[in-house]
């Protein structure tokens, strides 16, 4: 199955370690997952990414990255009840691969699946 990432979100930064973490995670706007492997692999990346920002900034509050089904956000570790989100976005699943009449005649791979 294939991924993408949608809808990355991030409002203003609290502080230079919450405006790193997004400059981080904006980059990964538009991309495109092959498989659950990768998926796992991201979000590995991005929680070492955020480890390693609040072990450089042990004055500011911790931040943590959760995934809940599709939804990925990031939230200071001490939860409150009107808490603003760091960042937010998607990973989607791909529901299809557009394959045009020349990628046919080809023989190349595309199309639903």
């Amino acid at each position: 199955m294939k991924y993408y990432i949608d809808k990355v979100s991030t409002w203003s930064p609290a502080n230079r370690k919450c405006l790193e973490v997004q400059s981080f995670v904006v980059e990964f706007r538009q991309t495109l997952i092959p498989d659950d492997d990768a998926v796992e692999a991201m979000m590995k990346e991005i929680r070492e990414k955020v480890e390693e920002l609040n072990d450089r900034y042990p004055r500011t509050k911790r931040l943590m990255v959760r995934k809940d089904g599709e939804f990925v956000f990031c939230i200071n570790e001490e939860r409150k009840l009107d808490e603003q989100y760091v960042f937010t976005f998607y990973i989607r699943k791909v529901k299809q691969i557009y394959k045009t009449l020349e990628m046919m005649a080809d023989g190349k791979k595309g199309g639903a699946k």
